[in-house]
């Protein structure tokens, strides 16, 4: 049943004040809509350690799309919108550095400008998913188009798949059935440009 399943996932650290992210709660609300606040332990992360997950991060899934929107009318959409674009902010109020043990350096790329603060993750028509990164350099009404350049890609997945545009570019990119695909703002055209995890490694080797 609809009452079971989360619409939205605000992932937050675990020392951030609770107060805080009750507000920033009330900024997605709405009636019917299943909101999950998970706080996550500040540990350190191995492997692939330049992509490790954000400080902050919104995941966006399947029900809310599917469900929410279709049952309000799309009513929500500018709320989420809004939302987003706010949470989004911490990007540019908590600038994060990535530390490393010494023997660890190699791993480290020294070209790496995403985000370590925020990131957005979504879940396609088809289960497919993709974080969305945020390039430090760039302004933040830049990554406002991107927001609004990434639910409009969504909107339409779920509308017409799977003759989409977002499917097209993601089957062109698939290698494995349960890949993580990433969200990159290319810093000149401004539009989101899609990766596997090798792509990205080797964008940023």
């Amino acid at each position: 049943m609809k009452e079971n399943l989360l619409d939205i996932v605000l992932i937050y650290p675990s020392d951030f004040p609770d107060d805080i992210i009750n507000n920033e709660v009330c900024e997605f609300a709405s009636e019917n809509l299943n909101i999950k606040i998970q706080k996550n332990d500040n540990e350190p992360f191995a492997c692939f350690e330049w992509i490790i997950p954000t400080a902050f991060g919104v995941y966006i899934l399947k029900p809310y799309f599917e469900s929410f929107l279709s049952e309000m009318g799309k009513d929500h959409y500018t709320i989420l919108k809004r939302g987003l674009k706010n949470f989004s902010k911490k990007g540019k109020q908590f600038r994060l550095k990535l530390l490393t043990a010494t023997q660890s350096t190699e791993k480290i790329s020294g070209n790496y400008n995403q985000s370590l603060s925020i990131s957005i993750t979504i879940q396609t028509k088809n289960n497919k998913q993709i974080k969305m990164l945020f390039d430090d350099t760039l302004e933040k009404e830049d990554w406002d188009f991107a927001i609004d350049e990434l639910l409009n890609y969504l909107i339409e997945n779920y509308e017409s798949f799977p003759n989409d545009k977002l499917s097209n570019l993601l089957n062109e990119k698939v290698e494995k059935e349960h890949e993580l695909m990433y969200g990159i703002i290319n810093p000149i055209s401004k539009q989101i440009e899609f990766y596997n995890e090798r792509e990205l490694r080797r964008k940023y080797k």
